[in-house]
């Protein structure tokens, strides 16, 4: 053999093979956009999430796939919409073991793969056959994590912090010299004392968690990691609230998104492309160079990141099914589905008979015995202040129906001239034509993806996984009612 045969394979030995990236995701938890033009209203001072973005691509209409943990969680590990999760489109659910997970994906092709804090949940690791959380093993901090990492191994981890997620330590936000006066309180919620202290607490946590994402960029940076890693900042739904979180107005699913790779993708940009967390799982395999499994129905953010004017969805899909056990009918919740476009949300709900945020088994309660007996009156609102605030005070009636009153099955709002979602636009017959055709396409994507609320007839199949006090579940041929 000549020594010009010899040449190209001693290139290729001598020639040291790509690093393949690392992979980081911060899951804050209920942490929302809060409203079209800021980032939430409390105006958290947030320096580290502010160079992050600076430094980063920021993403102005990015979309949980549904406004509750568990069904959140489970879509973004697994790139697929909710209601093909089975019991995992409910909270307590469970993640059943043949829906394939980027983590375990990675995993299998080398990565040192896991987690810390909140993971995926609430919900039953027993009943799906799983011994370990889906977003990987758990460690007790990202210096534990980095310490069993193989040599030259590539790394995906996943930072699930615990803000800002209820309860909050009531007084927190003024202890820490953040003034109530402050905050913006959005229409939806009475501007009253006792809501401005409760978004001031808000506000304590996400500043709390802005330096948890400091001390993780920090760390990466330390270990010279910084630049070969993607980092994604988001949250999983909207913040808790009332007519947030549970819900399919923006204040439940549109949540911050910031992706920051300082090695492969140019900072300081925007996007407005219309994005789903279920693109994560997409993103993280792409980068990797693993094929995407064809049970996802997730695109990669990659050509976005490149070019942030690059095309990417028409259109965003969210849902809901059962989120608290609140209603009178054990496991029944609240189905519904969304579609947003550039220009408009609409939301199908399909049993428009129900409670939206659980049975009122309480409106009116003297103020007195707040603590005692509101909560398990419209239970899918987390308590707190706010809650007690809407379900409390008569002369706040208006704010309650706003956030628990029945709705109707159809609903139409325009972003641009109304950010809250206050005026529905569905009963107009201006709009008539629209709303057909956004349920069309709705409806349309649902089937294609075998949503059972379209499949089947009946469509509860839903209401039928039950959660014992355990999170565990019970299938459907063994509900019982008693």
């Amino acid at each position: 053999m000549s020594a010009f045969a010899l040449a190209p394979a001693l290139l290729r030995a001598e020639t040291p093979p790509p690093r393949r990236p690392n992979i980081v995701l911060l899951m804050a938890d209920d942490w929302g956009w809060a409203g079209a033009q800021c980032l939430d209203p409390s105006k958290a001072r947030m320096p580290n999430f502010a160079r992050f973005r600076r430094e980063g691509v920021n993403f102005t209409n990015a979309f949980a796939a549904a406004p509750s943990c568990t069904a959140s969680r489970g879509a973004v590990l697994s790139g697929q919409w909710p209601w093909r999760l089975r019991e995992g489109a409910n909270l307590q659910g469970s993640l059943p073991r043949d829906i394939p997970l980027y983590t375990e994906i990675l995993a299998n092709a080398g990565y040192h793969v896991g987690s810390m804090r909140k993971g995926w949940a609430p919900g039953s690791l027993e009943a799906a056959g799983r011994t370990q959380n889906p977003a990987g093993r758990a460690y007790a901090s990202f210096d534990a994590f980095l310490s069993e990492r193989p040599k030259d191994a590539a790394f995906c981890f996943w930072f699930g912090a615990e803000d800002p997620h209820r309860p909050f330590e009531k007084g927190s936000g003024t202890a820490s010299g953040i003034d109530p006066a402050s905050v913006d309180v959005p229409p939806y919620l009475p501007d009253s004392p006792a809501v401005r202290s409760d978004i001031a607490d808000y506000r304590y946590c996400l500043e709390r968690l802005d330096r948890d994402l400091g001390d993780l960029v920090a760390r990466l940076d330390r270990d010279g990691e910084l630049d070969n890693t993607l980092i994604v900042v988001t949250g999983d739904n909207g913040w808790a609230f009332p007519r947030a979180k549970a819900t399919l107005f923006h204040a439940g699913w549109h949540v911050p998104l910031a992706v920051m790779w300082k090695g492969e993708v140019r900072g300081g940009r925007e996007s407005a492309a219309l994005v789903s967390l279920i693109d994560l799982a997409a993103t993280f395999l792409d980068v990797a160079g693993i094929a995407l499994p064809q049970q996802m129905n997730a695109k990669s953010l990659m050509p976005v990141l490149r070019n942030p004017r690059a095309p990417h969805r028409p259109f965003v899909l969210g849902a809901t099914e059962r989120h608290m056990n609140g209603r009178a009918v054990p496991g029944q919740g609240y189905p519904a589905r969304a579609l947003r476009t550039q220009h408009h949300l609409f939301i199908h709900n399909f049993r428009p008979d129900r409670w939206p945020a659980g049975d009122p088994q309480r409106t009116v309660i003297d103020a007195h015995r707040v603590e005692d007996d509101i909560w398990a009156a419209f239970a899918d609102i987390d308590k707190g202040p706010a809650k007690a605030e809407i379900a409390t005070r008569p002369e706040f009636l208006r704010y309650r129906e706003l956030a628990t009153g029945k709705r109707p099955q159809r609903m139409l709002f325009d972003p641009a001239r109304d950010p809250f979602d206050l005026r529905n636009l569905a009963a107009d017959p201006r709009h008539a034509r629209m709303v057909g055709k956004l349920e069309a396409r709705l409806f349309s994507e649902l089937a294609a993806t075998g949503d059972p609320r379209v499949l089947d007839p009946v469509g509860d199949v839903f209401d039928g996984y039950r959660p014992n006090a355990s999170g565990a579940f019970a299938r459907p041929a063994d509900w019982s009612t008693s």
